[in-house]
């Protein structure tokens, strides 16, 4: 086994990471804090491991680092440098990489010192950073130039480039940022809890890195095919991608794609070879651009990026129509092994075009993709799209709905789909929220939609037509009243329904609209409302326990906690009558449930009525606080009641029971008097309605 250095490596070699490979993706599960007196305690990943390698050698000892698989560069990129070789790395560029971006930091903090690493001045940085000669600069290591992550590398890991800055961030130059950032604090904490000095420890991380850290280096002979060693060679660090592999056997087949007969009759040998490398060239360009661009949209929001697998399989599904629940990994199995498949090639039924419109059409849609997931990232002249991708969000974009909605997004009209995709939404909730029907129902016939709107087979009326068709014949109402009687037996009624945020925000939005306000101070935000506990119990919870419940809620006994208990039951002696079981369903119908705007319900939840509509009825430190300073279903809930009953509770539920069903298309009216209260959660308010009407009719007779 010939065994290097990372010394050895770096002499007079020059190292790329081609463009076929992925971008930095090596971390730690959490950012370290050096403050701490153990500042990696509980910090796991790559870069934590890579560190605890370097500093556990024992002193005379190397360390084996792993496999460094490289294939020589016939093109260089810089032809003056004669001294030099160029390599394109094809396995091990993760840990090389990061040795990388150890090594600059480390030559940047000696240099701040003054300190020098080499025998000369300059000597590390020529080895390991670049080469000037002649106002020539030579970078020793680097990604290809077309990479975006290649000058980012320069400026922001190696802090050489001067120049405007015009690179593009996304989650690889992310991790490359806090790359350094780890090797930064890792250093600092060394040299601080160091015997040596600061030149000196400095000295022996560097010596350490470069002379103990030993890979075994492998130059792949000129037959074998770079592509397929990278694509079949075991990864030994984060496995690849479905996204990465593809880019890889795209790049691949496009050495094998010939010139096709309709185009080589009027040519010589040398001509048809000279218009192979040129449509070579132009699929390969096009390949590097385009997962330039998707590994840019993808990574557009760096909180949250998104997925490349979950991209890859939806634009699988809109651009090939295909879906079988039956196999896992389906789409991957269908590009890898039956599409982009070497024999189709030699069979001439996959040819470049084909590969051509394959790879535009995932350029195009992952641009699609990111404003599909973020949906900030519409422009000005999106704003319907945008409008409607965020009602959408807000009932739940079910995983069946995103290849229709990015096959949507890619046509030229796709604004003419905005009452289609408002649709989903009704889809959404009637299918999964007041049916109840599992995640994936209809995923098969929206799928099938998709590829048929990519393609243009269908055009938007139909798309309607569809959609309707397809909610119809899954919407049973009787499953919603069935759900809810459920809910109210084991858990919290309405209070437990899954459609509860959306219809109590929709519900808010209609009242606003049919009472003509705009307020801004009492429009309910979307986000704020769904992430915060702003459903109110306008009944509290805690009036409606029994006294052995409040007290092991409160962790007392009876007798404790009798003067408290008393004091809520006084607060809403409305509700003395009935029983604990009864003030529960209450509590949790329908019309006890209250979106607010405000966070800070749960400093109001238990106290009286009057308080809660005003919070200045508790004093002076109160003020504009309460229901009538809050949502329009509050302040309406304020100015209609001068005290909460269980009338209350009725008669507002059945309001929004009236709208619900004005909602989903269902006719309130021929429901029947008692299937509402049942469906309330109330049927016991039925009953004492009925027996006061047998008893005023036995009084009259």
């Amino acid at each position: 086994m010939d065994l290097k250095s990372v010394h050895t490596i770096f002499k007079d070699n020059l190292l790329r990471i081609p463009s076929y490979q992925r971008g930095y993706s090596w971390s730690n599960n959490k950012k370290v804090n050096p403050s701490l007196a153990f500042p990696l305690k509980d910090v796991q990943g790559q870069l934590v491991d890579l560190w605890e390698d370097i500093t556990n050698i024992p002193v005379g000892k190397w360390h084996y680092t792993g496999l460094l698989t490289l294939v020589k560069i016939k093109e260089k990129e810089y032809n003056w440098l004669s001294t030099h070789t160029q390599f394109a790395i094809v396995d091990g560029q993760q840990r090389i990489t990061s040795i990388l971006i150890l090594l600059s930091v480390l030559i940047k903090k000696s240099n701040s010192i003054n300190h020098t690493l080499g025998i000369r001045e300059g000597d590390v940085e020529f080895q390991y950073l670049f080469i000037e000669k002649s106002n020539l600069k030579a970078y020793i290591f680097g990604y290809e130039k077309d990479n975006p992550s290649d000058k980012y590398f320069r400026k922001h890991i190696l802090n050489l480039d001067v120049i405007e800055d015009d690179s593009e961030e996304s989650i690889y130059t992310e991790n490359l940022k806090n790359s350094r950032i780890f090797f930064e604090n890792m250093i600092n904490n060394s040299i601080e809890f160091s015997e040596d000095d600061e030149a000196t420890t400095l000295q022996k991380l560097f010596d350490t890195v470069t002379n103990d850290l030993r890979f075994n280096e492998y130059i792949l002979p000129e037959e074998l095919d770079e592509y397929v060693v990278f694509e079949t060679m075991n990864n030994r660090g984060k496995p690849l991608s479905q996204l990465e592999k593809l880019k890889n056997r795209l790049m691949y087949l496009n050495d094998k794609f010939e010139v096709s007969d309709s185009e080589n009759e009027d040519f010589s040998e040398e001509d048809l070879t000279k218009v192979k490398v040129a449509q070579q060239n132009e699929l390969s360009n096009s390949i590097n651009k385009a997962w330039i661009t998707i590994y840019q949209s993808l990574g557009k929001n760096k909180k949250t990026p998104l997925n490349d697998e979950e991209f890859v399989k939806n634009h699988w599904i809109t651009f090939f129509g295909n879906y079988s629940r039956q196999e896992a990994n389906v789409y991957a199995n269908f590009l890898f092994n039956e599409y982009f498949h070497l024999q189709k090639v030699y069979d001439k039924t996959l040819k470049r075009n084909d590969t051509e419109k394959y790879v535009k059409s995932l350029q195009t849609s992952s641009k699609w993709w990111n404003k599909l997931n973020h949906p900030q990232y519409f422009t000005n002249e999106e704003k319907e799209l945008k409008d409607a991708i965020l009602n959408l969000k807000r009932a739940g974009i079910s995983p069946s709905f995103k290849p229709l909605i990015l096959a949507i997004l890619t046509r030229h009209d796709r604004l003419d789909f905005v009452p289609a995709i408002n649709l989903l939404e009704k889809y959404n909730f009637k299918v999964f929220d007041v049916t109840n029907r599992k995640a994936n129902t209809g995923d098969s016939k929206l799928y099938s939609l998709a590829n048929e709107i990519y393609n243009k087979s269908i055009n938007r009326y139909s798309l309607i037509e569809e959609i309707k068709t397809i909610t119809n014949h899954y919407y049973r109402f009787t499953s919603f009243i069935n759900r809810i009687e459920e809910l109210f037996d084991t858990g919290k009624g309405f209070y437990d329904w899954s459609g509860r945020k959306y219809f109590l925000f929709v519900y808010d939005q209609y009242l606003r609209k049919v009472n003509s306000t705009s307020t801004i101070a009492s429009e309910l935000q979307w986000e704020d409302f769904v992430n915060k506990k702003s459903i109110e119990h306008i009944l509290p919870q805690s009036a409606c326990l029994s006294i052995e419940e409040y007290a092991s809620e409160k962790n007392g006994d009876k007798i404790s906690i009798k003067e408290s208990y008393e004091e809520i039951q006084n607060d809403w002696s409305s509700f003395k009558d009935f029983t604990s079981f009864e003030r529960k369903r209450l509590a949790n119908s329908l019309g006890n449930l209250l979106a607010i705007s405000s966070s800070d319900n749960s400093s109001f939840s238990n106290d009286p009525f009057e308080f809660k509509v005003d919070q200045s009825n508790k004093g002076e430190n109160y003020k504009n606080r309460g229901y009538k300073f809050d949502s329009l279903s509050a302040m309406i809930v304020a100015s209609e009641n001068t005290e909460w009953t269980p009338e209350s509770i009725l008669k507002r539920g059945l309001k929004m029971l009236d709208f619900l069903c004005e909602y989903i298309g269902e006719d309130f009216i021929n429901i029947e008097k008692a299937d509402k209260y049942k469906l309330l959660g109330l049927e016991f308010m039925y009953e004492k309605e009925q027996e006061k009407i047998q008893i005023t009719v036995g009084n009259n007779v």
